[in-house]
């Protein structure tokens, strides 16, 4: 059975097949935040009818698109995967809040992480599952060698792809000078930093920067930062994941602030 609707702009996330989002949770989530604009909604036909009827009630209303109904199998060969659990979404493209909605939206003191060329899609999620999960106010992303928000990022966020406010500007040097002016400290992450984080002020208005998986941040936007701090270290690995970094320095930021938990 299908139930055809006006559609919304036909612009894709990524190819046809990087398009998709599936996972009852994530495709739950993205429907009920009503942000992310879903082109097509495909349902198995064995989906319970209570979760079935309430994301057909909730995509039609806020996007006017096409549901459409099928087997386990028609789902799995469009996304190329079988742990879809019967629910499946192909997303236009993501919608980036500017930088003057970030800041905007914070409440006062608040911390933001900026991602300087971070590649890995899968590091990508699970810091913005770390972030929001630990109370940052906000992701700041560049767009030079920087991976954006993808299907595959939305899935390794479980879903805080949906709760984090993003942002995306076309220069991280311009927009931290923005932030500077705000009064907002920019702190940069260096393994070889002289401050450790644990002796490291991480109240008040705060942006920590974590750089590319291998080079680390670049040298334009290390000019911009106020000081750089080091995660300490007590193995014979001179360094960290930077999904693993960017969690340890928002636990530490919500440790020092007790009253954000």
């Amino acid at each position: 059975m299908s139930a055809r609707r006006k559609k919304p702009e036909s612009r894709l996330l990524g190819n046809h097949q990087r398009s998709w989002l599936w996972g009852r949770n994530l495709v739950r989530e993205t429907v009920a935040a009503g942000e992310w604009p879903i082109l097509e909604l495909w349902l198995a036909d064995d989906l319970p009818r209570d979760l079935s009827d309430l994301l057909v009630r909730q995509v039609s209303l806020r996007w006017g698109c096409e549901v459409q109904r099928a087997g386990r199998d028609v789902l799995e060969r469009l996304c190329h995967d079988s742990a879809h659990q019967g629910c499946l979404a192909r997303m236009g493209p993501f919608p980036y809040r500017t930088l003057d909605q970030l800041l905007d939206g914070a409440a006062e003191k608040s911390a933001f992480l900026v991602l300087d060329g971070i590649q890995d899609s899968f590091n990508l999620g699970a810091i913005l599952r770390s972030a929001q999960a630990l109370g940052i106010a906000g992701l700041l992303l560049g767009t030079r060698g920087q991976s954006p928000i993808t299907s595959q990022a939305a899935r390794s966020s479980a879903g805080a792809v949906n709760r984090l406010p993003i942002a995306q500007v076309e220069s991280l040097p311009t927009a931290l000078g923005l932030l500077r002016s705000r009064g907002i400290r920019i702190l940069g992450t260096d393994p070889h930093a002289g401050t450790s984080l644990p002796r490291t002020d991480l109240t008040g208005s705060l942006a920590v920067v974590v750089g590319n998986e291998s080079q680390g941040i670049s040298a334009e936007v290390w000019e911009c930062c106020d000081d750089r701090v080091r995660i300490p270290l007590g193995g014979e690995v001179e360094s960290l994941n930077a999904a693993a970094a960017a969690t340890i320095v928002c636990y530490e930021r919500l440790r020092q602030n007790p009253t954000d938990c």
